[in-house]
């Protein structure tokens, strides 16, 4: 992972580099960019890289780094915001088990929270005090994909860690040397700013399942609002193990990718269904369900039933569409 991160996020790894190597670690880290450029992966490193004996960067074989790897370290506890809502009570479980004597042999303590603006007000509020009385042997690692929705308090007390993506003609380039079709190569490159991560998300069913839907929507919408709606209500995000808030960030994420194309009147997908589809939508509606997709992003971060916001936001594209 050190030389990807080297050799993708060439900042980051220097800031950290540096760091670890003069020893001079700081108590809070925040680890910010868009979706898909390896932070969580990062921080996992930096985790293994403040507890193992290697110096510098870990070296990401012995057991220590390999339980940190497996979220097997009783010292480290990852709160992923990805999956769930943060709530005040983690915030105070991670206290309440900081609070005791460490219990492996390092004596260090590490805490990440992915996607950290997805924390509610009141966690926020706690990770704050929390950072406002760092002890000496807690390290604190945030990861977020939206700065903004991050209380400026806490962002003030983290060293600031910038992730950048790839450009998207070396993602493309990369995603149509994986055996992949067309609008496969060319979402997943739009999806995912992470190379190891492209292939992966092709073969994923929820990205598969969402591409169906959006699909659906894409090209009978403009002719059947009405009809979509109903498939989609009847069909999707139906998955009660949690599957469906990922289902609809994918779904939501094409849409806005295809809106984006037909507004920039160009594309460098080349599937042809894809590409026909673009010339059946106005300008005009296109500015108004891009914003509909974005407000319905910011929604989603939010703890909300996918289903009402998956409603809700078709009802709104249906409106459009009855207006023309």
């Amino acid at each position: 992972m050190k030389e990807k991160l080297k050799r993708d996020q060439p900042v980051a790894y220097r800031i950290l580099e540096n760091a670890l190597l003069g020893k001079s670690a700081a108590h809070a880290y925040l680890f910010f960019g868009d979706k898909g450029c390896g932070k969580l992966k990062a921080a996992v490193l930096l985790a293994q890289s403040l507890l193992c004996e290697h110096e510098g960067f870990a070296c990401e074989t012995c057991d220590v780094c390999r339980r940190v790897e497996e979220n097997n370290f009783s010292d480290m506890i990852i709160v992923d915001g990805s999956e769930k809502t943060i709530k005040k009570e983690d915030i105070m479980h991670i206290q309440e088990e900081f609070n005791k004597t460490a219990l492996e042999a390092t004596g260090k303590k590490i805490y990440i929270l992915n996607r950290v603006e997805n924390a509610t007000a009141d966690a926020m509020n706690a990770l704050l005090k929390f950072l406002e009385e760092p002890a000496s042997d807690v390290t604190a690692i945030l990861i977020s994909e939206q700065l903004d929705k991050v209380l400026p308090t806490i962002v003030s007390r983290c060293q600031k860690i910038p992730f950048r993506k790839a450009s998207i003609k070396d993602r493309l380039a990369f995603s149509k040397t994986c055996d992949m079709d067309e609008l496969d190569a060319y979402l997943c490159a739009n999806l995912t700013a992470d190379s190891d991560e492209i292939m992966a998300l092709s073969e994923d069913e929820n990205y598969q399942d969402a591409k169906a839907w959006a699909m659906e929507v894409i090209e009978h919408f403009y002719d059947d609002p009405y009809m979509t709606l109903l498939t989609i209500q009847n069909q999707a995000f139906n998955d009660k193990k949690g599957n469906d808030r990922l289902q609809f960030s994918y779904f939501n994420e094409i849409l806005t990718i295809f809106f984006r194309n037909v507004l920039m009147q160009k594309s460098e997908c080349r599937d042809d269904t894809w590409n026909e589809m673009m010339g059946k939508y106005s300008k005009k509606q296109c500015i108004e369900y891009l914003s509909i997709c974005v407000s319905t992003k910011n929604r989603f971060s939010k703890s909300v039933s996918v289903k009402l916001l998956a409603d809700s936001m078709l009802i709104r594209m249906k409106e459009v569409a009855d207006g023309e």
